[in-house]
C-alpha cells in the first residue's frame, strides 16, 4: 500500500476549498494549491470534477456515469443477459437488492443500478468514497441517468465487515457483491492504468476471504465474488456455482 506521506490534496478553486480543507483535516493529508510531483497520488478538487491524479503515470481516474465506457455499457451492454446480471439472480419479475461490499469506483454497481437493482455501496477508502460521491452528484444533474443514480440507496465510507456485523438484521440484502482487487500481473502484461492507480492506493487486499465468510452470514440469498476468468476461487470454500464472462468469472455462494 502506498505510504500516506505520498498522498496530497490539491485545490485551487474557491467553491471547492471548504470541501478540500475538511477532507485534508479529517485524513491528515497536506493541502496544496497546485500539483506537486513530490506526491505520487493527488486528490484534485477541480471546478467541474474531482479526480485522483497519479504523478508517475501522468494520468487521472474519476467516476463518470454520464459518458464514456459506462454510458456505452448502459446502452449496449446486454441488459439482464450479461453475466453479472445472471450471477446476482436478475430474472423477469425478480430484481434483488444488492450490497456492494467493495465499491471501488462503483462501476459494477452502476451496471446493476441501470438494470433496476437497489444498491447499497460500501467503500472503505475515503479517497474512493469521495470520487464516487462526486460522480453521483454530477450524474444527478443529468436527466438521462438521474433515475438510475436514484437506485443508489446508500453510500457509506466504512469497513464492510464491520458494517455487516452492525447491520439491522431486518435489512439484509438479497445479494452481497464482492470484487477483490485482481492479483498484480507481471510487467509484461501490466493492468490498465486505472487499475495500477487503485493498486498503488489500496495495495493488496488480504481481507477478502474474511469478508466472504462474514457476508455469507448477512445475506438473504447469495454472495457473488468477481474473479479473473482463470483464477482460483477466493477461498478454500468451493462456490456453489459460477457464471463465466469473457474475461471474468462470477463465483456464487448461496446462503
Amino acid at each position: 500500500m502506498i505510504n500516506a506521506s505520498s498522498i496530497c490534496i490539491v485545490c485551487d478553486n474557491e467553491l471547492k476549498m471548504n470541501e478540500a480543507t475538511l477532507f485534508s483535516s479529517e485524513n491528515g493529508l497536506p493541502l496544496l494549491t497546485n500539483k506537486n510531483s513530490q506526491f505520487a497520488l493527488q486528490l484534485c478538487y477541480g471546478e467541474k470534477i474531482t479526480e485522483l491524479y497519479d504523478s508517475q503515470l501522468n494520468t487521472s481516474i474519476s467516476v463518470d456515469y454520464i459518458s464514456g465506457t459506462l454510458d456505452h455499457r448502459r446502452q449496449f451492454g446486454g441488459g439482464r443477459g450479461q453475466a453479472i446480471a445472471r450471477a446476482i439472480g436478475l430474472k423477469q419479475g425478480k430484481t434483488p437488492t444488492v450490497l456492494d461490499a467493495t465499491a471501488g469506483l462503483a462501476r459494477d454497481a452502476f451496471v446493476l443500478a441501470s438494470l433496476g437493482c437497489k444498491i447499497t455501496l460500501i467503500e472503505q477508502s475515503p479517497i474512493l468514497f469521495t470520487l464516487i460521491n462526486d460522480g453521483i452528484k454530477r450524474a444527478m444533474a443529468s436527466e438521462k441517468i438521474d433515475s438510475i443514480i436514484g437506485n443508489f440507496t446508500n453510500l457509506v465510507n466504512a469497513d464492510s465487515r464491520l458494517y455487516l456485523e452492525h447491520m439491522d438484521q431486518n435489512s439484509k440484502p438479497d445479494v452481497i457483491y464482492i470484487d477483490p482487487m485482481f492479483p498484480e500481473r507481471k510487467k509484461s502484461a501490466l493492468v490498465k492504468k486505472d487499475m495500477q492507480i487503485l493498486q498503488q492506493l489500496l495495495g493488496h487486499n488480504n481481507n477478502s476471504v474474511v469478508l466472504l465468510e462474514t457476508a455469507l452470514s448477512y445475506t438473504k440469498n447469495r454472495v457473488v465474488v468477481k474473479r479473473p476468468a482463470h483464477a482460483n476461487p477466493l477461498s478454500e470454500q468451493t462456490p456453489d456455482t459460477s457464471i463465466n464472462g469473457k474475461k471474468t468469472r462470477y463465483d456464487i455462494y448461496f446462503a
